[in-house]
């Protein structure tokens, strides 16, 4: 039986992985998979917890095709900051170092609890660099001697009955929404 361990950011974004997993035989009823809910970058704190909450919304649909578990780490702004600020806040900048900082932690706690494939739900999603994602994820499994399943990019299936964000996630990426729409 195989353990996966997906970085979860949304519940859109995580459905979209699971269906790319299961068409790539990669999940079937005799996986084991977990989900890591990690996100210190997401701001403010009520849209973290919305997001959450539709990640536990879909379980159910996700515990149809395996064994699904949910690992919901502290939630920690601190990190993020301590990460992002001393290296810059523009677009480009701040997102290697929060994709690093995510993934790196997907793989250390895959690593410490015996999985032997990760991936992330960043993959699939339209706010995201898929090529720089790829590039951090692939030096890690590298590193970590851990499996990176690769998903594709962006499913055109929609998704209905749970919270969908408009953003990325971040406090930057937040005013930058507001701004465009704006202006």
């Amino acid at each position: 039986m195989q353990k996966i361990l997906i970085h979860t950011c949304c519940a859109d974004c995580l459905l979209n992985t699971v269906k790319n997993l299961r068409e790539a035989g990669h999940i079937t009823s005799e996986s084991n998979i977990a989900l890591l809910f990690y996100n210190p970058n997401i701001h403010p704190r009520s849209e973290y917890l919305e997001r959450l909450r539709a990640v536990q919304s879909i379980i159910p649909r996700i515990e149809a095709y395996a064994k699904t578990k949910l690992i919901i780490p502290n939630y920690s702004p601190k990190e993020y900051f301590a990460k992002i600020l001393p290296n810059g806040t523009d677009v480009g900048t701040r997102c290697i170092f929060c994709w690093q900082m995510r993934l790196k932690n997907l793989f250390e706690y895959a690593k410490e609890n015996g999985f032997e494939k990760v991936t992330t739900t960043l993959l699939t999603s339209h706010y995201q660099d898929r090529d720089r994602i790829l590039q951090i994820a692939n030096t890690l499994a590298k590193e970590y001697d851990i499996a990176l399943l690769e998903v594709d990019h962006l499913c055109n299936e929609k998704h209905t009955g749970f919270y969908k964000q408009n953003y990325c996630g971040c406090c930057f990426s937040l005013t930058e929404k507001y701004l465009e729409s704006h202006t």
